[in-house]
């Protein structure tokens, strides 16, 4: 490795290190929570099936939580240190992917071949003090995003170095360490579905000749995983979940169908650009609003712009294939998150993968626009070099800039009343901000503020059955059983199928001492999920106070068992 490699390597790491050195006491956040907190399946490292088994379609992510609960248990640094350092290796990987792209002959008379080094070094810099990954990195339960890249980027690593290798051996070898990495991105996230496409976009961009044995191991590759690919999502498409209409829900009020779907990523794709170029307004819940049709004006508009983005891509591939195939790969690589219908239409961890496409236009025009070169021909002026140091001095300049907002923006994600108060305040009409921001009010004991949120959030979506039942959860706390019994009671007839209003009404039942009517509450609760310990220790709870000791232990042992501390705790004070 020659010394600016070397010296560019130490930066691109040192500077995320930096950037993301405040991360470490960031809490658990959202769907950290059903995923890591009160998950099961990863409590045992060696019980392969659990984990494995738990979201099938993403075991390798949940191996790598496996690791860190054997290793941390819920000890937050640990698990930050491993997304940190998924982040870290993803800014090295695309920084020796643009560099290697660059050797290709198709690039040979590029205007910029003679500082491939300095345009690889800040695309990965960007890369990895972008705002924008924060999502990625300081949200831990979006390492599935980030662990899934780093497949993509190995699996893309290990194709241009098959492609580049003239020994038949170390050839294949590549390409078998490609398909492997590939494997594990589809098993991480059906984000890395995207990756095939961006294999051939690489190959047909940069190393696409007539070849023979070499031609035929790559369309062999190529072949095999598409052929990985269409049984993946067949049996995703078996499943019935995809491409339905999604009711209310997760604080939405309306039923979201796939055309509308697709009709609001319109606009979103054109913030997802607006964020990568200028990442400001920054936040977790959107709140985005869902657009009816696609025959609006702005809506039109914003189509207009994407399209012309894409017509532009189109053009510049036999004027710059380079500038044209950063274009491609955004679109390429956020397609899986705009052509599945979810509940949520925008969430900034969907850019990680997509964004390297834009952060490297965006460097190649400042080269272009500073070294004075023209952008619709290949050959031409030698750039001023005091041009290019102007460019290359911007944006070193803007990678400082990104690495404080980043730590601006981790302080942010430091707790939940941080992180949902920020929400409130760039989207105050999220009923989901408004509940999440009142169970850590209750968490604080600031019950007056949480039952004004909750009474706010049931306002803006009348059948937001998780404000319910956090209003419920609040009044147990100041001693209204008897009214949050009432609301739960509204709750499971409407939503039968609601797990936690059956385990707080439970709770209610016990404390206004029906015993009985709390030890059936615990039950139903456990008839829909048998895996929750804390219904275990509620139930063991009940039967103790209700003087059916025997039942207790039975359930209060349970609950041990799955390493339910409170469950731990009583054993160790009622069986001395």
């Amino acid at each position: 490795m020659k010394k600016e490699d070397l010296l560019h390597a130490s930066v691109i790491v040192i500077a995320g290190i930096a950037a993301y050195s405040n991360s470490f006491s960031c809490s658990l956040h959202f769907d950290d929570f059903p995923n890591i907190v009160s998950n099961p399946a990863i409590t045992n490292l060696h019980d392969w099936r659990a984990w494995m088994l738990f979201n099938p379609s993403r075991p390798v992510a949940f191996f790598t939580f496996a690791l860190n609960y054997h290793f941390n248990a819920l000890d937050v640094p640990g698990y930050h240190l491993v997304n940190l350092l998924i982040h870290l290796l993803n800014a090295l990987l695309v920084w020796r992917i643009v560099l290697l792209i660059f050797r290709s002959q198709h690039l040979k008379d590029h205007p910029l071949a003679g500082f491939s080094r300095q345009i690889a070094f800040f695309t990965a810099l960007l890369f990895v003090l972008h705002p924008l990954m924060t999502e990625s990195v300081t949200y831990i339960v979006q390492r599935l995003v980030s662990l899934a890249s780093l497949f993509c980027l190995l699996s893309i690593l290990f194709f241009i170095k098959g492609i580049l290798s003239d020994r038949p051996v170390s050839r294949y070898l590549y390409f078998l360490s490609s398909a492997i990495a590939a494997v594990l991105g589809f098993f991480t996230k059906e984000t890395s579905y995207s990756l095939p496409f961006l294999i051939i976009l690489v190959y047909c961009f940069f190393y696409f000749r007539r070849m023979t044995l070499k031609r035929r191991s790559v369309m062999f590759l190529i072949l095999l995983l598409f052929a990985v690919l269409s049984f993946l999502s067949f049996k995703a498409l078996q499943s019935g979940k995809y491409f339905s209409p999604i009711p209310p829900r997760e604080g939405h009020p309306y039923i979201i169908t796939p055309l509308k779907y697709y009709y609001t990523q319109v606009n979103v794709l054109i913030t997802y650009l607006r964020l990568i170029v200028l990442p400001i307004n920054q936040t977790l819940d959107y709140n985005y609003p869902m657009a009816e049709s696609i025959w609006g004006l702005r809506i039109l508009v914003k189509l207009a712009i994407l399209l012309a983005i894409i017509a532009t891509a189109v053009r510049q591939f036999n004027r710059d294939r380079l500038l044209s195939f950063g274009i491609f790969w955004f679109f390429i690589a956020i397609a899986p998150q705009c052509l599945v219908p979810r509940s949520n239409f925008i969430f900034e961890h969907r850019t990680y993968l997509a964004s390297i496409g834009i952060i490297l236009v965006w460097v190649l025009l400042f080269y272009y626009i500073f070294g004075r070169i023209r952008l619709l021909k290949l050959k031409g002026n030698t750039p001023a070099p005091l041009f290019i140091t102007l460019a290359a001095s911007l944006l070193f300049v803007q990678g400082i800039i990104f690495g404080w907002m980043t730590w601006e923006r981790n302080k942010i994600w430091k707790d939940e009343y941080s992180l949902w108060s920020d929400c409130l305040l760039k989207a105050p009409g999220s009923a989901r901000a408004l509940v999440n921001l009142g169970c850590e009010q209750v968490y604080r004991q600031e019950y007056p503020q949480a039952l004004k949120n909750f009474d706010q959030a049931i306002l803006i979506f009348p059948l937001y059955f998780q404000a319910w039942n956090s209003r419920a959860a609040a009044r147990i706390n100041i001693g209204e059983n008897e009214k949050a019994v009432e609301e739960l009671n509204f709750v499971i007839i409407q939503n039968p199928a609601f797990l936690d209003a059956y385990i707080n009404r439970g709770i209610a039942f016990r404390n206004i001492k029906l015993f009985d009517a709390a030890i059936s509450d615990f039950t139903a609760a456990l008839s829909i999920s048998p895996n929750r310990s804390d219904t275990y220790f509620q139930r063991g709870l009940s039967f103790w106070m209700a003087g059916r000791n025997e039942a207790a232990l039975t359930d209060v042992t349970q609950a041990a068992t799955m390493n339910n501390q409170d469950a731990i705790v009583f054993l160790q004070r009622n069986l001395r």
